[in-house]
């Protein structure tokens, strides 16, 4: 719909004043009638900038109580307001003659040709000082046939089509609202494009016939449309040649070129004309490529560009232009161009600079995309901006603002957590059901390119809808959750089976066949420890097996239990899915209140940066501000306030066996005794590890490629490990950080493949069982090279060392360590590095490797003496330096003249250092507290035996 230009003048001026003091913009009323509008600049010596207002429809103003028939009633509108791209002209930009006899000729010639040209320039349609200037001055049109009284115009046009990835779907770029020179609005929907100039003069062609050379795909009468796609891509979205060569590559596959005949142009009326058209598609590289951002990526944001010359105030030269440019999914639009299309000349083409890098990078995005669900339409759609309202509740404004007047869907919520285990709830009901949780939205919003996790919001979305499709696919492992957990889906998002020991890839696309990695997958699908992740569900009481009326498990025709799922606990399970990771969006960080001053170290007035501890605090203080949140009863609220509780727990180290139970559990049990008040139970800390093992399982952002982080990428023995030990940790709600330590340790030796043989027992017990997870695939040799080649005063170091707790009034087991350890009190050390250090051992003996910790415990002892005042403290012993070296690399080092030293940093922290003896009088001049490392007997050793 047009506006007049005075109109638009006046609106100007009043934008003036509708900007507030704290530059938040309000809700402005179009008069009726006008119901789409751009509003130019905020200050005269500002950049440009516009305010693009939209009314509602005709419908919705109904709604809105607008009563469209009362000719002073106004309807409540959107309004964004933005900064306007100004862009460079590669053309130098003509004016008409000032002598405009030549105009009124044209007028008269054209009126002679039959044409009525009474409505040209009204009602926006163009005038014929706008024809004169595109035929005579730019040259962007010609006219044949005057001579024989066949007017004809004709345009070659170059459109291009930009598509990029946006949050896993295609988008491409479309102008749908232009204000032209003249005050026209045109509101449209329009790829880039660019007239082609004609090299004929328009007298030469006045006198020619409409033949092939005129409309053919290569006509010799105009510039290289090829060589006009960087000067269009410059001059109306401000690309770069350098940007266009390294972020975008063409669809080679997509080029076309069609003709459009005898169009009576909406621009001409009465005018009949020839559109002769070039349509050409790149492809974004890297949406998130910061030199694409002014396209508004990766979000997909709406962007405004303008001529150089374009101004709202002065004097604007024919055929500048403001466009507003928004990212739209139509599909008419993403296709190219069909009827009477033709190959094109000299194809393929690519834009100069174009590096088969590129080619390669491009599909790689574009496979990806394939593997990434999409976006729901609310980020497709206009932002509504709203004035900061007063009566929002602290501590998150904009948390409050964004999910006021939004609710769980409980019912939908429920029929998901009942159903996820049904052969008929497909994976798309499940996806479509988790509009259910309204936190999901805030993924959508326009806002930073970046969340705290230095991922896109796009990404984060992905990656959280990931971690909901692991929960599906685990729950339905005993089905179709293997396969999809494995190898993702196909394009139906039907997982892709596994059948007969090959995958079944008939319903996939090439693409994704590039990309499955198949022999990883099949490898995890084969070793995967499936009943692990099913003891796991059921600990959590996400899984819980089907009693008939005696109470008895029933059980499948192949004699396996049946499972149903738990609807309570899933439901708590999925909405902790929904909110966990939303404070990643620093604009939703709470901030203290003065009431909580304090809380995880953060005064009073301060933003909680730390997206856990941010969540914790809404949990704690604000549970209402966290619908999905607010609504579990409290049992189950409790179980998920627990997830987030900062537990200090390291998995590595208690796999392994690398720390003392102190340093792995006391922050743990503290949480659960101190801050649960005891509350929670063996069951609520197999939920906390369920949340751990899915949000790590969708740790990639793409959830229709199974769950790629664990099956790809993830080591699997490590998992397994994990997997394995997660029943044993549930118990520390009810044992002590010690017993739950030895518990593992015993079952680690009875579960090693070849079998070692019964428990060990004895004063070396605890450290032969340790240095068996410590070791890993060398458990075997450590072990045995324990008792064979090691000195028995190292072997008496290590067996005290590593039998310490870290825990007061706690000991393992008496008939498993030394005696000594019980009647002499001290600090437990961790070695830091300890297992990578026996890990890596290549073709080293293992004797002297374990020589080499020795030394290290027995120099840590002489900094830190025996205290019982001490027992609960564990010292981390740092190896980085030498974890990674040979047994003969450590020996060269000495011998080059250098020695080892153990070096106190602090009081809870020594480092293993290499150092000259010049290091070494700087240490005793500044009284630094170390070591030396007595690693002689390396000098005699033969490391080939």
């Amino acid at each position: 719909m047009g506006a007049h230009p005075s109109s638009l003048q006046t609106c100007c001026h009043a934008h003036k004043s509708w900007m507030s003091a704290d530059g938040e913009w309000p809700r402005p009323r179009l008069p009726k009638g006008q119901r789409n509008g751009l509003v130019g600049e905020h200050h005269a010596k500002s950049p440009l900038s516009v305010v693009f207002v939209e009314g509602n429809s005709e419908d919705s103003s109904e709604r809105n109580g607008c009563s469209i028939g009362q000719p002073d009633q106004v309807c409540l509108t959107r309004v964004r307001g933005m900064m306007v791209l100004k862009t460079p002209q590669q053309r130098p930009r003509a004016t008409l003659p000032e002598n405009l006899e030549e105009v009124v000729h044209f007028g008269s010639m054209l009126r002679g040709q039959g044409i009525d040209t009474s409505r040209w320039g009204t009602g926006g349609a163009k005038s014929v000082e706008h024809l004169y200037w595109e035929v005579h001055v730019n040259r962007s049109s010609i006219l044949v046939g005057i001579k024989q009284q066949h007017l004809k115009r004709i345009v070659r046009l170059l459109k291009i089509r930009i598509i990029a990835d946006i949050g896993g779907v295609n988008h491409v770029l479309v102008s749908r609202m232009q204000l032209m020179h003249d005050g026209r609005q045109i509101q449209r929907r329009q790829v880039p494009l660019r007239k082609l100039r004609w090299k004929l003069a328009p007298q030469v062609a006045a006198e020619a016939l409409c033949d092939a050379s005129f409309f053919g795909g290569d006509s010799p009468h105009t510039e290289s449309w090829r060589e006009s796609c960087s000067g269009l891509l410059l001059e109306r979205l401000g690309l770069t040649s350098q940007t266009v060569q390294t972020q975008l590559e063409e669809d080679m596959n997509r080029y076309s070129y069609h003709t459009e005949d005898n169009v009576i142009s909406h621009g001409y009326p009465g005018l009949n004309t020839l559109y002769c058209v070039h349509q050409v598609t790149f492809r974004v590289i890297n949406p998130e490529d910061p030199d694409v951002a002014s396209l508004g990526l990766p979000q997909g944001k709406e962007i405004a560009t303008a001529d150089c010359d374009f101004n709202f105030n002065g004097a604007v030269n024919i055929g500048s232009q403001l466009n507003i440019w928004f990212w739209t999914r139509d599909e008419d639009l993403l296709q190219p161009q069909k009827d009477g299309a033709v190959s094109p000349p000299n194809s393929p083409t690519t834009l100069k600079g174009g590096t088969t890098q590129q080619t390669r990078q491009a599909k790689s995005r574009g496979i990806q995309a394939i593997k990434r669900v999409p976006l729901p339409e609310p980020v497709a759609e206009d932002v509504i901006y709203r004035r900061a309202d007063s009566c929002l509740r602290p501590p998150s404004k904009e948390l409050w603002a964004a999910l006021r007047d939004k609710s769980v869907n409980w019912a939908a919520a429920r029929r998901m957590a009942r159903s996820i285990m049904d052969a008929d709830y497909s994976l798309t009901s499940f996806y479509q059901d988790l509009a259910a949780f309204p936190e999901l939205s805030l993924y959508l919003r326009d806002g930073g390119s970046l969340t705290s996790s230095s991922r896109t919001v796009g990404d984060e979305y992905q990656r959280t809808v990931c971690a909901f499709f692991a929960i599906y696919w685990l729950m339905r492992m005993d089905s179709d959750g293997r396969d999809g957990f494995t190898f993702g889906v196909d394009t139906d998002w039907v997982p892709l089976k596994f059948v007969h020991g090959e995958v079944d890839l008939e319903g996939s696309s090439e693409e994704q066949r590039c990309l499955l990695n198949l022999d990883r997958r099949v490898s995890f699908y084969k070793e995967a420890k499936w009943d692990f992740f099913r003891n796991l569900l059921c600990e959590a009481r996400l899984l819980e097996e089907v009693k008939d009326k005696e109470g008895q498990p029933k059980k499948t025709a192949d004699g396996k239990k049946q499972y149903k799922a738990n609807e309570r606990r899933m439901v708590s399970l999925l909405a902790l899915t929904a909110i966990h990771d939303i404070m990643k969006m620093d604009a939703l960080l709470p901030t203290v209140q003065p009431e909580h001053a304090g809380y995880h170290g953060y005064a009073a007035g301060n933003v909680i940066g730390d997206h856990d501890h941010a969540l914790s605090y809404l949990m704690d203080h604000f549970p209402d501000a966290l619908p999905s949140f607010a609504d579990l009863d409290p049992v189950e609220r409790r179980a998920v306030q627990f997830t987030q509780c900062n537990l200090c727990f390291n998995h590595g180290w208690f796999v392994q066996a690398e720390a003392p139970p102190g340093a792995i559990f006391t922050k743990f049990r503290e949480a659960i005794i101190h801050d649960h008040k005891s509350e929670v139970d063996s069951h609520d800390v197999a939920l906390y590890f369920v949340h751990w093992l899915t949000d790590l399982a969708g740790a990639e952002p793409t959830p229709l490629g199974g769950c790629e982080k664990f099956v790809v990428k993830f080591p699997l023995p490590v998992l397994n490990s994990f997997l394995r030990s997660f029943k044993f940790v549930e118990q520390i709600a009810v044992q002590t950080e010690t017993e739950v330590m030895e518990t593992y340790l015993k079952y680690r030796w009875t579960d090693f493949k070849p079998s070692l043989g019964e428990l060990p027992t004895g004063p070396t017990a605890i450290t032969v069982m340790r240095l068996l997870c410590m070791a890993q695939a060398n458990g075997q040799d450590v072990v045995e090279a324990f008792t064979r080649d090691v000195p028995a005063e190292d072997r008496a170091v290590l067996s005290m060392e590593m039998s310490r707790t870290g825990c007061v009034g706690q000991s393992y087991s008496k008939s498993l360590v030394p005696v000594e350890v019980i009647e002499r009190p001290a600090c437990a050390f961790l070695i830091y590095y300890g297992p990578a250090f026996l890990q890596a051992r290549g073709s080293d003996p293992c004797g002297p490797r374990l020589r080499v910790l020795a030394e290290v415990y027995r120099c840590a002892r002489e900094i830190w003496p025996e205290s019982s005042a001490r027992v609960a403290h564990c010292v981390h012993v740092r190896i980085d330096t030498m974890k990674g070296l040979s047994l003969s690399e450590i020996r060269d080092i000495m011998q080059k003249g250098e020695l080892w030293l153990l070096t106190k940093h602090n009081d809870s922290e020594a480092f293993v250092e290499r150092a000259s003896h010049k290091k070494l009088n700087t240490f005793v001049g500044k009284m630094q507290q170390f070591q030396l490392l007595d690693l002689g007997f390396l000098i005699d050793c033969d490391f080939n035996k």
